[in-house]
């Protein structure tokens, strides 16, 4: 599935004193099967981005388009199954009192049967690696372990689009790489995935394709190397270290994620 934005302009409190433009002429794609990085500082509009992307928010002019079809032709059900979106801190929207229950309410409010409730808890809970936490009441989870939790009760509904609004917010370093993790498999199984996210370090590791966000406008937008060597003040501090070394080892190449960069300068030092 393709989301397309075209010349999306979005307003908070139009013709009031707190008129707040948050987006501005932004035209962006989702293509199928990849991971979309948003990066922005805080006020960029990269929040207010994502949440166009299943029509929580109305563009105040511009259109969203699914496959082509104006998204507000469709139901708001059937776009919401089809592209899902979760908040930063979703685990405070936990309310079942087992991790099994709460992410089976999803398929069961669209009307699934048992067994196919049954199979669509049991694959998300597997694809989070939570499978175990099945009866485990969610309050005696640890902070990575919800996040996972909340996750999974939206990829129980099998969307197309996953957009995670700053997945990895306060979590430890473990849980952050899992989380990545679980965002490659995706990848990896057809899903999209749009990963909104301050860290330049984070999307360097799992992005296809970059979006910078600045003033409620695209700043830029390309794959993690065009974006970050083209303008390396947005880049992140590996990008940085291996332009730098560029300069008197050009055959370094171009390397971006943490891994990447190790392996070139590890090959650049040995030969």
């Amino acid at each position: 599935m393709r989301i397309s934005l075209e010349d999306v302009w979005h307003v908070y409190s139009p013709g009031t004193a707190f008129e707040t433009v948050a987006l501005r002429g932004v035209s962006l794609s989702v293509e199928p099967g990849e991971v979309l990085g948003i990066v922005g500082g805080t006020g960029s509009g990269k929040s207010t981005l994502a949440a166009h992307l299943n029509l929580l928010l109305r563009p105040t002019s511009g259109r969203v388009l699914v496959d082509g079809r104006d998204a507000l032709a469709l139901r708001k059900s059937e776009l919401r199954r089809r592209v899902g979106l979760v908040f930063q801190f979703p685990e405070q929207a936990l309310f079942a009192p087992s991790v099994e229950e709460d992410v089976a309410f999803a398929p069961r409010q669209m009307g699934l049967g048992p067994e196919a409730v049954e199979e669509r808890t049991a694959a998300a809970l597997g694809v989070l690696g939570i499978a175990h936490l099945a009866r485990r009441p969610t309050r005696a989870l640890s902070g990575g372990e919800q996040r996972r939790a909340a996750i999974a009760g939206t990829l129980a509904m099998r969307p197309q689009v996953l957009v995670l609004d700053e997945p990895t917010a306060g979590l430890d370093p473990f849980s952050r790489r899992e989380l990545l993790g679980v965002v490659r498999r995706l990848r990896e199984e057809g899903t999209s995935v749009v990963l909104v996210s301050h860290d330049l370090d984070e999307v360097a590791e799992v992005s296809d394709r970059l979006c910078v966000m600045e003033g409620g406008a695209v700043r830029a937008e390309g794959t993690p190397e065009e974006v970050f060597y083209g303008e390396l003040a947005l880049a992140p501090t590996t990008v940085r270290v291996a332009a730098r070394v560029r300069e008197s080892a050009p055959g370094l190449g171009r390397p971006v994620s943490y891994d990447e960069t190790l392996r070139s300068l590890r090959a650049l030092i040995g030969g």
